[in-house]
């Protein structure tokens, strides 16, 4: 199993905090276990490669993978298909390329939503999901004309749809090394939400997902302690996972405070959900890069 986080922090360049080495350190000592995955968000309109090696730097000192979310902010899919960002595409896999380590990229997700300049909800004709699609499929393929031969491709779902559809954005599985679902259980945080299982979050995107013979992971996840109890949502997650998600090989935790627009994603909320953390992710050992 792969344990992974967004380890959240302090330095906003210019609104995620960052994982630099200290909040790096910090997480791990927190969950007692090394990172086998570190998080980092990467976005078109701020940021180009080089500012993201310092954290790859970090990454790969560590010993971690860097899973690059990849945000073609202000960007619509027909706009990359329009060859709007070809510049910006064509600079990053060179970029990559360049780079002495693997790197994990994952654009274009949470498609299916409509909270992303790039998401089918936001705009249903520019995002059409044959066309998310196919943007996804023409940044590989720009990465292959440039002869990057050391990234992973991750295409994701999130565990609910607001205009579109859970897989309909899914390029092909020759364009996809490893799949993946975002999903929070926001807890009684919002108006709309509710307390809902580890269960109740993932499981119809997971079920929708295990059609693709590919390697499956939580790229995003976390729970509120609002509405319930959070480590006892951690120690069900823990115990149903073997059984009824049994090809979930990763788990990246999303560990951020928002505490003015969605509420405390950390997993620090509580010394009791630190500990139902740290016990379940005991029973796995670090894991093993993945060969194809």
């Amino acid at each position: 199993m792969f344990i992974g986080a967004w380890v959240g922090g302090t330095e906003k360049l210019p609104e995620y905090p960052q994982p630099n080495a200290k909040n790096v350190a910090t997480y791990e000592a927190l969950q007692d276990r090394h990172l086998d995955i570190i998080h980092l968000f990467v976005i078109w309109q701020y940021n180009d490669f080089e500012w993201a090696r310092q954290y790859l730097d970090v990454a790969k000192q560590n010993g971690s993978i860097t899973m690059i979310t990849w945000m073609p902010t202000p960007h619509t899919a027909q706009d990359i298909l329009d060859g709007k960002a070809d510049q910006y595409i064509n600079e990053f896999a060179a970029g990559v390329k360049s780079y002495d380590d693997e790197i994990w990229i994952r654009p274009l997700h949470e498609s299916n939503g409509d909270w992303y300049t790039w998401g089918t909800g936001a705009d249903s004709v520019n995002n059409a999901e044959d066309k998310v699609a196919a943007a996804y499929r023409y940044i590989v393929d720009i990465f292959r004309k440039n002869g990057v031969k050391n990234v992973k491709w991750i295409w994701t779902t999130n565990n609910g749809s607001s205009g579109g559809t859970l897989t309909g954005s899914y390029p092909g599985d020759d364009y996809v090394d490893y799949v993946s679902i975002d999903g929070y259980n926001w807890g009684t945080a919002q108006s709309w939400s509710k307390w809902s299982s580890f269960e109740e979050v993932f499981m119809d995107a997971y079920t929708a997902l295990c059609q693709y013979k590919k390697p499956m992971f939580l790229a995003e996840f976390s729970s509120s302690e609002l509405g319930g109890n959070k480590a006892e949502w951690i120690n069900e997650m823990f115990r149903i996972l073997p059984e009824k998600f049994p090809r979930i090989i990763g788990l990246v935790w999303f560990s951020e405070s928002k505490p003015e627009n969605e509420g405390d994603w950390g997993l620090d909320t509580s010394e009791e959900a630190v500990e139902a953390w740290k016990k379940g992710i005991s029973a796995y050992p670090p894991a093993k890069r993945i060969n194809h």
